[in-house]
């Protein structure tokens, strides 16, 4: 139709994934370090960037969950201010009246933020702003991993894996209890205690690694995810010494 999207996502990984995709912080010039109402300093009435948005039809945000609800508030509250010029009312329209898309699960992508208690996590959540009254829930029902042609005992692992992990997000797997539970994990996904463990991840992620060392979709469509900067160091020293 000729209009203009942008697709942005959370996580630079993420934006690898996508045709033209952007990080939200690349394409609206966040902050690393938010605060409460603070302003995108590269958007502002009459910046390339506003023409931008000006002409955009529709934006759409990837892995939102992952981002501090001031993100969101510091966007509406800017392009409201950049869309008064072309109709006075989007002063008071969310996001000017622009169609915006969020996507995410919240039971998977949450905030971080450094020693501050899980309450402080959730209140700084999308869904605990303002403006998560004028969003419209929209839940997917079909796994499109689960349509893609795949071997039937792929899907059926696959699918039970998918169950057990909704199961655990819906709290259907535990008991009563005061805030702590066991949940049983099904063997089959453990790693064996008699394995090294850094080497099956890495079997296991990157199958015949050798050859596929020069195929980007190989490596764009496979991650290892790691807490702390150290588990990323130990994991990429230990692919180099396995391919160099």
């Amino acid at each position: 139709m000729g209009e203009i999207v942008l697709l942005v996502t959370s996580s630079e990984i993420s934006s690898f994934l996508f045709t033209r995709g952007r990080t939200t912080h690349s394409r609206f010039g966040i902050p690393l370090n938010v605060i409460e109402n603070f302003t995108y300093t590269s958007m502002y009435p009459g910046s390339d960037l506003a023409a931008l948005l000006i002409k955009t039809k529709l934006i759409i945000w990837d892995e939102a969950p992952m981002m501090h609800k001031c993100c969101f508030e510091a966007l509406h509250r800017s392009l409201r201010d950049i869309m008064r010029s072309v109709d006075r009312f989007n002063l008071h329209r969310p996001f000017g009246g622009k169609v915006m898309v969020f996507g995410g699960d919240l039971m998977q992508i949450l905030k971080i933020i450094p020693k501050r208690t899980w309450q402080d996590i959730v209140f700084a959540t999308v869904n605990s702003s303002y403006l998560w009254d004028s969003c419209k829930v929209l839940r997917l029902t079909r796994n499109m991993r689960l349509q893609l042609g795949s071997p039937k005992y792929f899907v059926d692992e696959l699918r039970e894996f998918l169950e057990w992990i909704l199961s655990v997000g819906d709290q259907k797997t535990r008991g009563p209890n005061d805030g702590e539970a066991v949940i049983e994990v099904a063997k089959n996904i453990l790693i064996d205690p008699r394995t090294d463990p850094m080497s099956t991840i890495i079997d296991n992620t990157y199958p015949n690694l050798h050859e596929h060392i020069r195929e980007v979709k190989y490596f764009q469509e496979r991650a290892i995810l790691a807490l702390t900067n150290e588990i990323v160091k130990i994991v990429n020293d230990h692919v180099l010494s396995t391919i160099l």
